[in-house]
């Protein structure tokens, strides 16, 4: 992971919570970074409470601020967390406050549990599907049952310059964890419309693009791909175990997924731009339902334009 000045880990008590707030400590320790920890009370039970009690909203958040900073201080306690970290209650609508908690921290790094309290794609897996979308910072969206140091790490690649930030940071997390990298690129065969049909004297329809890679010139494509990915990390694999994996697949996140299950990984490794729209493992339409299928932590690296 690239260097790190400040981390906030976003905890709802869960049991993914606690194993990103572990994360996000040993983290922090390794990278001599600030920790930052942040819960939210969401307002809308605030006032839910309020209503039912008859009393006013600025009671019920004033109670409920008081009890989420003596629970929070307690779960703290059961932790490995630095001595100086910050410890922080807000009460508004959780994905706003931790957003606008990144921006105002000008955090480097964003860590929050992949599933929290729901382990639904609607509840919290649908929050941390929208942080890992809106953070101008990375992302690392942590499984409940990995808290420890990083060992098979895919590093999701397309070539692009957002891809240039994925490879470094795999490389980082090598150094640092000892771990043991696949550079993973998946592709798809190029579809080339043919306007003739085999005979040469019929039309095919544009919606129905046909391949006219003959198997010679497929195994000549497979090897330019071989080519371009062993140039692309050649720099970035020198010292570490690597491992270079073409693989093809329909659709990119499916072959992601698929590849992490093989090799038992413990860490994807994803842009979120890039030449081949991986941002649609996490940061598109099938966001919610592709959050909640993942094997292992994911760690979103963003353009190094973007803040």
């Amino acid at each position: 992971m690239n260097t790190l000045n400040t981390i906030l880990v976003a905890v709802d008590f869960s049991t993914g919570s606690r194993a990103a707030l572990e994360q996000a400590s040993r983290i922090a320790r390794l990278q001599g970074a600030r920790l930052h920890v942040l819960h939210v009370v969401d307002s809308s039970a605030v006032a839910t409470l309020a209503a039912s009690r008859e009393s006013s909203y600025e009671s019920q958040a004033a109670a409920a601020a008081h009890g989420a900073q003596t629970a929070l201080n307690s779960w703290l306690a059961q932790s490995h967390v630095p001595a100086d970290v910050e410890a922080t209650i807000a009460i508004g609508t959780p994905l706003h406050e931790i957003l606008e908690h990144v921006r105002s921290l000008k955090a480097d790094l964003l860590v929050a549990g992949i599933a929290g309290t729901g382990q639904t794609v609607s509840g919290a897996g649908s929050v941390s599907a929208k942080l890992a979308r809106k953070s101008p910072s990375r992302v690392l969206l942590v499984r409940s049952n990995h808290p420890h140091a990083f060992k098979k790490v895919v590093a999701c690649l397309d070539f692009s310059e957002t891809a240039k930030e994925v490879m470094a940071s795999a490389r980082r997390i090598a150094l640092k964890d000892s771990a043991s990298v696949d550079f993973l690129h998946v592709w798809q065969e190029p579809l080339v419309a043919s306007p003739y049909g085999a005979a040469g004297d019929a039309w095919v329809g544009i919606g129905h693009p046909t391949v006219v890679f003959t198997p010679a010139e497929r195994q000549t494509f497979i090897k330019g791909l071989h080519r371009e990915l062993h140039d692309f990390v050649s720099a970035a694999s020198q010292g570490i175990t690597a491992t270079e994996v073409l693989r093809e697949s329909l659709n990119y996140g499916n072959g992601i997924v698929a590849h992490a299950e093989e090799v038992n990984a413990d860490l994807i490794i994803v842009g979120s731009k890039g030449r081949t729209n991986l941002r649609y493992v996490l940061l598109g339409s099938t966001a919610e339902r592709l959050l909640t299928s993942l094997p292992c932590s994911v760690l979103v690296v963003k353009p190094a334009a973007q803040p």
